[in-house]
């Protein structure tokens, strides 16, 4: 169905949303809000309080420092600049009813005076295979006063945007937050949203980085760490064959030799930055498996935090963050990252010294620039902000 209203709204621009808005009322009649959406009311002057609503809450495993869980990061880098008394979690159980926790969140917007939150967009908290925001966003928009903020972590996707878009259009408080994109004016026209971002990485996370990095040794040339297609098959083979020494997902105690075996049983985050971290130089590729766009990939931020030199494809995401030539490589295509690679081996001095650079800078991103790019976009959109979190 996703695939058919893509291709529909391709021949016929807003006809994949028509025909999935018409849908999504008629199956859901609570989601529905006014045409023109909800005005929304009075902002009530009082402290930052951010609710998070994380995909993988308190009540899953990966909800500690050091596991890559996006909302674990945000939730704790708030908390250790607003103090731990502003920042609060909902958290929802694994396939908890939406009913349930869409009251729930009420109930706990009200007891805290919330201003803001956080949560990702996509689908439902603790459920992967459910989706009710629109139901959640049309009870409270009319009645709330703060700021709804989206994460996205795919908008290339016509369903993914398709959704969001229709909650943008509810409310002006609904800020999308796109971690690989920039996505002004594709919700509502003329309107800016937040994106591309990073990461956010808690101060306890970082640490935990820093312990597990120390004494890391550098055995090879190379990595690439990723799903194995293979047109990168072909050319991790013809890099072998000219003597580069290219490990493949060295965070893995496995190997890895095709796009499924992969994409199975990802080991911890921690591995997978000392993998990074065993190279002199690794390779990222930007494009977004949805089509041909160009994506902030979060491995950007982490390669140069581990201290490795990054090559990347990429021609203006990284350049947001690192001076291109300087504190990263780039290549235009598959075809001539073969010779980049080379000149970079061999000019041993600039490698180095732009690996420190890019690390030094990164400490730095990945502690303080999530926050700070939504509280930039808030501004921009005259929502209140979150000013006390840098």
């Amino acid at each position: 169905m996703a695939s058919l209203r893509a291709r529909i709204s391709g021949m016929i621009p807003g006809a994949g949303d028509v025909a999935f808005n018409r849908d999504r009322s008629a199956a859901l009649p609570e989601s529905r809000a006014p045409r023109g959406g909800y005005p929304p009311p009075m902002f009530a002057d009082r402290p930052p309080h951010i609710v998070v609503v994380p995909i993988e809450g308190p009540h899953f495993p990966d909800w500690r420092p050091g596991t890559r869980n996006f909302y674990y990061e945000a939730h704790q880098s708030a908390r250790e600049s607003l103090g731990e008394s502003a920042v609060s979690v909902l958290d929802v159980a694994p396939g908890e009813p939406h009913s349930m926790w869409i009251h729930r969140l009420e109930d706990l917007l009200h007891d805290v005076q919330a201003t803001h939150v956080l949560t990702h967009i996509e689908h439902d908290p603790g459920s992967a295979d459910t989706w009710h925001w629109d139901v959640a966003w049309n009870r409270i928009a009319p009645r709330w006063d703060g700021v709804l903020m989206g994460v996205m972590f795919d908008s290339a996707f016509d369903l993914v945007t398709m959704k969001t878009r229709r909650l943008a259009r509810m409310s002006p408080n609904f800020l999308a937050v796109d971690i690989c994109m920039p996505i002004d004016g594709v919700l509502v026209r003329n309107r800016s949203e937040v994106g591309p971002v990073t990461m956010p990485v808690s101060r306890q996370s970082l640490k935990l980085v820093r312990e597990r990095l120390a004494g890391q040794v550098i055995d090879h040339d190379v990595s690439f760490i990723g799903a194995l297609y293979p047109y990168r098959i072909e050319l991790i083979e013809q890099l072998r064959a000219q003597g580069v020494d290219v490990a493949v997902n060295p965070h893995r105690h496995d190997a890895t030799h095709d796009f499924q075996s992969s994409r199975a049983n990802q080991p911890e985050w921690l591995d997978y930055m000392a993998g990074l971290a065993s190279s002199k130089v690794t390779v990222n590729f930007s494009r977004s498996s949805a089509g041909g766009f160009e994506q902030l990939k979060t491995r950007v931020i982490e390669a140069t935090l581990a201290g490795t030199f990054l090559l990347t494809d990429d021609r203006e995401r990284t350049s947001l963050f690192y001076t291109r030539d300087v504190e990263f490589g780039h290549f235009e295509s598959v075809s001539q990252l073969p010779s980049v690679i080379g000149n970079w081996l061999e000019d041993d001095t600039a490698r180095r010294s732009g690996a420190h650079m890019a690390q030094t800078k990164a400490e730095t991103i990945a502690t303080t620039d999530f926050w700070a790019r939504v509280d930039d976009g808030l501004a921009r959109r005259s929502l209140p902000k979150v000013v006390e979190v840098r």
